[in-house]
């Protein structure tokens, strides 16, 4: 028996109607995977992005792709599964952020939120970044369910 997804395909979301960040500051493309426990979001590095310095993307730009990761789950999970407005997280803590290497202008970026627990409105998630089959940095964000962002023409 096959299974049919009440979401649409992920391939046909426009990544930005689920982030309350904007062009210039985006730094996730594409969601590629959405269930109960997890979600992937990949970023292609631009040459002329804000947070790129010396063709490689800064530390401050690795830990923005993983709360935009969490944004992008956000999102999806009010537009699609809740059928409400996206609503805004905010970072409460960062723990264990550790950065194996920058990742360079050109490559693509593979981000992946493990939900550890959610409770009263707080968010605990494992962020691993990988480049190809190459970890580049992981981290524990502490997320807090925030406002609902006003209705714009992407949403």
């Amino acid at each position: 028996m096959s299974h049919i997804s009440p979401f649409p395909p992920l391939d046909s979301i426009d990544i930005l109607t689920l982030l309350p960040q904007q062009p210039p500051f985006v730094l996730v493309d594409r969601l590629v995977h959405y269930d109960e426990q997890s979600t992937i979001c990949q970023f292609t590095l631009p040459a002329d992005h804000l947070m790129v310095e010396e063709g490689v993307l800064s530390e401050a730009g690795i830990l923005e792709n993983m709360a935009q990761t969490c944004a992008a789950r956000l999102g999806f999970y009010n537009k699609y599964v809740l059928r409400e407005r996206v609503r805004i997280g905010y970072i409460g803590a960062v723990r264990g952020f550790v950065v194996h290497r920058l990742p360079k202008v050109g490559e693509t970026l593979s981000t992946t939120i493990h939900i550890e627990q959610e409770i009263m409105g707080i968010t605990l998630a494992a962020a691993r970044v990988m480049v190809g089959e190459t970890l580049i940095a992981e981290a524990t964000l502490k997320i807090s369910l925030g406002e609902e962002l006003p209705e714009t023409p992407q949403q």
